[in-house]
């Protein structure tokens, strides 16, 4: 279509005069929407006055329905770690749960956690997340790294069409459940050589083991004061710290957690997730590669 055509027909349409006092009319409503929207005292009140509320809503849902990731430093990916080496002055430490969500013991924790500020990460098994999703999802609201601890939380050697599975299948339920995509791994009972950490390894994932067990796991489970003792003497910059919030009652490590907080506090040392030690150690050397062997076992009840 020629120019002149098309500026006869918009004319005919629209005459010129009406044109321009349109779009006057168009840039003062916009200026004025944006002087109440950005002057306001109540900015929630101007946005609702407008109309916008919907879109904030809108879009929040939108964010929402992305997934997260938790991902791993490059120089971390398909390594096996105990701890992680950090600067002399970064005095920082890492507490991780093993076999959860599940009822009472991580409320408890979750509760200490977010009264002191601090944010933790979760091996969680399959099957107990498939069981107890609104637990699950507290967790990661509160700000919490949820990894991946497999289905079943077996020991035994597995062939790598089961170590798949076990390791996928729970995968897909945190993506389900929790819609979020994790590439930190923990193998059950820190066994290194039946399948699973092979088949973690070879996807990248990153292998947490940890530098002090707290002794929560074995079958007599400790006094609180112990776990706390046990915690306080094996604790070192960079470590990673094992505990348990599920995989049967934890009530003494609940107990124990504000304790060991406190007391690690007055050390000095501040509190960081996985992904955040692996990142400050990122910067600073080479991470460490943990023994091809089983270095203990977190037995469960």
């Amino acid at each position: 279509m020629a120019r002149g055509e098309y500026q006869d027909r918009i004319g005919r349409l629209l005459p010129g005069k009406t044109l321009w006092v349109a779009v006057a009319v168009m840039s003062c409503a916009a200026v004025a929407l944006l002087h109440t929207i950005f002057s306001s005292i109540n900015p929630n009140a101007s946005i609702a006055k407008t109309g916008l509320v919907e879109t904030v809503e809108v879009t929040t849902a939108i964010a929402r329905s992305f997934p997260m990731n938790f991902d791993v430093p490059k120089n971390f990916q398909a390594k096996t770690i105990k701890d992680a080496p950090v600067p002399g002055a970064e005095k920082v430490i890492a507490l991780t749960f093993d076999d959860g969500p599940w009822p009472e013991t991580t409320e408890k924790i979750l509760a200490t956690l977010k009264q002191e500020q601090i944010k933790a990460t979760f091996y969680m098994i399959g099957q107990p997340l498939k069981s107890f999703p609104e637990i699950g999802k507290k967790v990661l609201a509160d700000g919490h790294v949820i990894a991946n601890h497999t289905l079943h939380h077996w020991y035994k050697q597995m062939s790598p069409l089961v170590a798949q599975r076990e390791i996928e299948d729970t995968a897909k339920i945190i993506k389900e459940v929790l819609n979020v995509e994790t590439a930190y791994f923990r193998p059950p009972g820190g066994m290194l050589t039946n399948g699973l950490v092979a088949y973690a390894l070879k996807h990248n994932q990153s292998v947490n083991m940890w530098s002090v067990d707290s002794g929560d796991s074995n079958p007599r489970r400790p006094s609180s004061e112990a776990i706390l003792k046990t915690v306080l003497n094996g604790a070192t910059p960079g470590g990673i710290v094992l505990m348990h919030d599920g995989g049967g009652s934890h009530n003494n490590t609940a107990i124990a957690v504000p304790q060991i907080i406190a007391q690690l506090r007055a050390q000095g040392y501040k509190f960081v997730t996985v992904p955040e030690l692996l990142e400050l150690s990122s910067a600073f050397s080479e991470p460490p590669i943990a023994k091809t062997t089983s270095e203990s076992i977190d037995r469960r009840s």
